[in-house]
């Protein structure tokens, strides 16, 4: 992700090597900015230790309170492809559930 500070985008690289044990040691030392947690979020979802729908879960309520965190939107898309991939529901693919109609007396007979 381009968009990650300099000192991040190492970590990120190795994220997307699949050299998921030194990013998960390289990330331990990085702190709690949020630029890092998109990217602990990003492990877990490549590393499969999360499902993308979670991930998703995770970088919305990131985004609510961080809109321009470098990364969230990107991840964000990747998550949903991933989902998507995977048929597994997502917050980007749900739909409203139908209008729950009153029962009708005359259909109980």
């Amino acid at each position: 992700m381009s968009e990650l500070p300099d000192h991040l985008r190492a970590i990120d690289e190795m994220i997307d090597a699949g050299d998921f044990e030194a990013a998960r040691t390289e990330l331990e030392e990085a702190g709690s900015a949020p630029a890092v947690e998109v990217l602990r979020i990003k492990l877990s979802l490549f590393d499969e230790s999360v499902p993308p729908p979670l991930a998703m879960q995770k970088l919305i309520q990131l985004m609510r309170q961080h809109p321009d965190v470098p990364g969230g939107k990107v991840l964000y898309q990747e998550a949903s492809r991933r989902a998507y991939e995977h048929r597994q529901s997502s917050v980007s693919h749900s739909h409203p559930p139908p209008p729950v109609r009153p029962r009708d007396p005359k259909d109980e007979g």
